[in-house]
């Protein structure tokens, strides 16, 4: 399964004090091409979750999705998270770092175990191994410098210690007049179907990056602060 972030649902229908995604940008199971999908289902029957058709406008195949329903104890309220079956998703972060050789084996193995004890439904050894990736991530991006500072003095001094503007800064040289992409661009050379999935990729990660993920952030921060 994946997981439809918020940036992706194009629009939604409200049932009652419940706002429900009823259409979606993603990638297609079937093409594996960025494609919409219009979800179908019956709402009024559904109590934590419902399954869901949706036809790529792409391939014209039709994929599976389905609508969660969680219910917030603290405020009474609910709402509904989308996800799409899909046989070649990845398990989320953990695939994409357990092979890579810049990251360090203690954080793998602190967010490995943050997963397993979160399926288990321990929630305080959740909220210990959390504190635990926490301070593994900054403590290997700080490196020494940072050591007998507070978690939260480690993440101010994270701007200092890495750049995050790198990826614009790439892209910014990836968009020079003299460089292949930008000509692709101005359509001076011709792109195979392999280039045209790696722009859209592109854009993808680039919105992620600029919109998706400081929003995400920003939510579950505000959603934290009204449980509390």
């Amino acid at each position: 399964m994946r997981e439809i972030t918020p940036g992706s649902i194009l629009a939604s229908t409200q049932y009652g004090y419940l706002k429900v995604p009823k259409k979606v940008r993603t990638q297609c199971p079937q093409c594996r091409k960025q494609g919409e999908f219009a979800l179908k289902a019956n709402f009024y029957q559904i109590k934590t979750g419902v399954f869901s058709e949706g036809t790529c406008s792409v391939c014209k195949k039709p994929s599976t999705f389905i609508l969660m329903i969680k219910e917030n104890p603290t405020n009474q309220t609910k709402e509904v998270t989308v996800h799409v079956y899909d046989p070649t998703a990845t398990n989320g972060p953990l695939d994409k770092i357990q092979d890579n050789k810049r990251i360090s084996q203690d954080l793998v193995r602190s967010y490995r175990s943050a997963l397993n004890v979160n399926q288990s439904n321990d929630h305080s050894a959740t909220a210990v191994m959390t504190k635990r990736v926490l301070e593994s991530l900054v403590k290997n991006l700080n490196a020494e410098k940072a050591k007998s500072q507070t978690l939260s003095e480690q993440f101010e001094q994270l701007p200092k210690n890495v750049d995050l503007s790198s990826p614009i800064q790439t892209l910014s040289q990836l968009t020079r007049p003299d460089s292949p992409f930008f000509q692709m661009l101005e359509l001076e050379k011709e792109i195979d179907d392999k280039t045209a999935e790696l722009l859209i990729e592109l854009l993808e990660a680039l919105i992620d990056y600029l919109y998706v993920v400081p929003e995400k952030i920003e939510t579950i921060k505000q959603k934290i602060e009204r449980n509390y």
